[in-house]
């Protein structure tokens, strides 16, 4: 599979020990970062926005719906989804396990 960059996942886990959601940090060294921009037409006007696709070719990687993906090595100790501020970033709106075939990877999309 071809990559074109490392990427960072934020994922929300709850802390059992403190009652609260902490964000846990995981870095993938190879992954393939493809942006598509896509338009819509509303009563408003067009409304343009970029759809990410990531494909991760570690298919042992947790990542689900609401995670953050950042491009890059990010070294922030995340609280907050602002702490990511300034950071190329998206928030996951879907993820495929796609195990079969000669490329298993996990697909991911989000905005």
């Amino acid at each position: 599979m071809l990559t074109n960059t490392d990427v960072t996942i934020y994922r929300r886990e709850y802390d059992k020990a403190c009652g609260l959601d902490k964000w846990v940090k995981t870095y993938v060294p190879a992954a393939w970062w493809f942006k598509e921009e896509k338009s819509t037409l509303t009563p408003e006007g067009r409304v343009n926005a970029g759809v990410y696709t990531i494909r991760i070719p570690n298919t042992k990687i947790s990542v689900k719906k609401d995670d953050y993906i950042v491009k890059g090595n990010c070294n922030i100790r995340m609280e907050t989804v602002k702490d990511l501020e300034g950071k190329e970033k998206i928030r996951v709106t879907s993820v495929n396990h796609n195990t079969f075939g000669g490329n298993p990877h996990i697909k991911v999309v989000g905005v």
